[in-house]
């Protein structure tokens, strides 16, 4: 399982930052590098990342999930 950082590294931020966009969603460019640098993609966004066909629901969920576990 991957975390929330490790997924947008995959992705990568740039690529995310336009992924974003093109899904109709307005995002600053630094914006997925801080969710890299917390380890937590906002719930709401988890539908276009997943749309990158980079990850799906359930690994963002376990991730997340597995995250706050350790909190």
């Amino acid at each position: 399982m991957r975390t929330h950082a490790q997924i947008v590294r995959k992705i990568g931020a740039s690529a995310l930052v336009q992924h974003l966009s093109n899904f109709g969603l307005s995002v600053h460019s630094s914006t997925p590098q801080r969710w890299a640098d917390r380890d937590s993609i906002p719930g709401e966004y988890w539908a276009a990342v997943v749309s990158t066909g980079e990850t799906t629901l359930d690994e963002l969920a376990t991730a997340a999930a597995a995250r706050k576990a350790l909190a």
